[in-house]
Parts: C-alpha cells; sequence; structure tokens
C-alpha cells in the first residue's frame, strides 16, 4: 500500500499529537506537543508565508509520519530563495522509509532545507542525503538574578553552593564599558521605523505572528545611538530565560555587538524576572561582542543545510533562536546554560 502526503489541518491535532509523543517517547505534557504551540506553530494564519507549514504521511488512513516547517525566504538583489528548517520530525518505526519519504519531498519543494542541531541520530542521518554541514551556531549566556536562579533549578545537589558563588561572581563581573550614546527604545510596530530593509529575509508580519506565541513572551527594541535608530532585536522570555531572539544593525562592529547584549541584559534585569540570558551567534563579530558583554560559549550548534540545486554555499542567515524552533521551545524542561 502506497504513502499519501498531504498538509494538516487543525483536526488532525489528536492523531499528530498521539503519533510525536509515542515515538519520541514522551508524554502530553512536553512542551512541543502543547496543543496551543501546535496550532500557532502550523494552523494560525501567517501572512509571510500562507502556505502549509505541517505534513503526514498516510497509510492505510493511519498516520505514520509527520514533518514540519520554519519557514524563511531569503533575498538578495538578484535571487528570492524560500528554504525551511524542519521541525518535528517523526515516523512510525513500523513504517518503514516514511520518515526519509517525506524529507525528500520537502527537498524537492524547496530551495533550501537547513537544521539547525538536532538529535544524535538526525544529525548522523541528514549528511546521508545530501545535507552539508556549512556553518555553527554558537550558545552564549550569563546568569543575571543568581539567587532566583537557584530556587528555580530543576535539581539540587551537593555543587548548589558552588554554582551559586559562581554565578553570583559571573554576574558582577564587569563588562565592557558602554559609551552613553547607546540606548533602547520600545518598539510596537517594525513596519513603521524605517529598519525593515535590515531583516528581508523578516517582513513585518513576521514580528506580529511571533507576539501571538503562547510560550515565549516577546518584546521588540529599537537601538539609537546618539538618538538615531541603528538597529533592532528581539527579546524573548521563556519560563526564567531571556534570549536574544534576533539582532538586525546596521553596522555589524564588536562594539555594536557588545553594546546590543549589554543593553539586552540591562532590559531583562528592568522589564521581565528572568534569571538567564542566552544569545545565539553565527559570526566572529558577534561573538567578539558576546564574550565583551561577559556572556560565555555554552553550546556549539552545527547547522546542515541542503540546497536543491546543489551548490556548495552558506545560507545568508545569522542562525539566531529566530531561525528555528529554539524561539519557542525550552523552559523549565531543558533547564539553565550557566
Amino acid at each position: 500500500m502506497a504513502f499519501e502526503c498531504r498538509a494538516t489541518t487543525i483536526n488532525d491535532e489528536p492523531a499528530l499529537i498521539e503519533l510525536l509523543t509515542r515515538v519520541f517517547d514522551t508524554d502530553r505534557q512536553a512542551p512541543f506537543v502543547n496543543p496551543a504551540l501546535l496550532r500557532w506553530k502550523y494552523w494560525e494564519p501567517r501572512e509571510d508565508y500562507p502556505q502549509p507549514r505541517s505534513y503526514v504521511l498516510e497509510k492505510g488512513g493511519r498516520i505514520v509520519a509527520h514533518i514540519g516547517l520554519w519557514p524563511v525566504t531569503l533575498r538578495t538583489q538578484t535571487k528570492s530563495e524560500t528554504g525551511v528548517h524542519i521541525i518535528d520530525w517523526a515516523a512510525d518505526p513500523e513504517a518503514s522509509g516514511s520518515g526519509v519519504f517525506l524529507l525528500q519531498r520537502m527537498a524537492r519543494m524547496f530551495d533550501f532545507v537547513y537544521a539547525v542541531g538536532g538529535s544524535d541520530a538526525t544529525q548522523a542521518i541528514l549528511p546521508k542525503f545530501g545535507f552539508l554541514r556549512t556553518a555553527e551556531a554558537q550558545l552564549w549566556a550569563r546568569p543575571i538574578r543568581p539567587w532566583r536562579q537557584i530556587r528555580h533549578r530543576q535539581h539540587n545537589d551537593l555543587l548548589l553552593p558552588l554554582r551559586l558563588a559562581r554565578n553570583t561572581w559571573w554576574s558582577q563581573m564587569p563588562r565592557k564599558a558602554v559609551a552613553p550614546a547607546w540606548a533602547l527604545e520600545e518598539m510596537d510596530d517594525v513596519s513603521s521605523n524605517g529598519l525593515r530593509h535590515l531583516a528581508p529575509e523578516r517582513p513585518p508580519s513576521f514580528f506580529q505572528y511571533i507576539r501571538h506565541c503562547p510560550t515565549a513572551q516577546s518584546r521588540v527594541y529599537r537601538v539609537l545611538h546618539n538618538g538615531h535608530a541603528v538597529g533592532f532585536f528581539v527579546l524573548g522570555v521563556i519560563w526564567e530565560q531571556a534570549r536574544v531572539a534576533g539582532v538586525w544593525l546596521e553596522d555589524s562592529s564588536p562594539e555594536t555587538w557588545n553594546s546590543v547584549f549589554h543593553l539586552a541584559q540591562d532590559v531583562a534585569l528592568k522589564s521581565t524576572e528572568a534569571s538567564e540570558l542566552s544569545v545565539r551567534c553565527g559570526s566572529e563579530h558577534s561573538i567578539v561582542g558576546a564574550q565583551q558583554a561577559g556572556l560565555r560559549l555554552r553550546v556549539r550548534i552545527p547547522v546542515f543545510v541542503f540546497r536543491k540545486d546543489g551548490v556548495n554555499e552558506p545560507l545568508q542567515l545569522p542562525f539566531h533562536f529566530f531561525d528555528d524552533d529554539a524561539f519557542f521551545l525550552g523552559g523549565r524542561s531543558f533547564g539553565f546554560l550557566t
């Protein structure tokens, strides 16, 4: 009996939850199968991408595999390419080949498919299907409320007092100074500030969409230098973690990145109750800026890319949290980075 591929609808929610929890050996309390999050990920309308964002394979009327899409369109002066990061990729072990069939189907539908990290099994299988490791995303973090952080840790152990002492010292370590010329201003509408050219891959409607996310609260901040707008970033909060979800700048010098990460820590302390700040870095200048701002490298994440045209070149993406599902996943079940 042949597979049948189709886009999902909200009516598939119960069957999709059953498949995902069974394949990933978890229960219905797992954050990624939160019904509200599933509806937002796959079925809430997106002006920047009105096409389906979730597909299943059926065999004999039963769902045997699923693949979710986190789309992005890269634009240059000469071309436009649409690609997807794959999420919630799952296949029934009894339906041999179903997961690979879906992946290959997506590879034919889009200009590129990319994966940021993933399980050990995923990272092992992707190169076998033409995915190339083309980049690395680095996860940096710093504790900002160490006492609160200790109270919200998942596990207590004998190292807890040492960890508290380390994080208290770390949170108070001096950072490279930022000139008083730098400031922030919270934004309500990305489309009306003259900065939309900085993020051609993320149109204003995308930022309206992410504000509806049921698991991450987001705020957009304009970065000012001597009163002039020079960029913007999004601060997302999940559980006790504040994440610099995406940054777009006129000038990408280490000084500017240091200033942005410095300001992000300050606004996280003033406007959230988060215990920890984390950022993703994909460029040399952003890495230097993170180090100068007192953050430390915690995780190195490989990036894999498959291009339909076979061209071996990196994607022009910074691989911030917004570039995959790391923006809206995490929290207590993942624990702290520091």
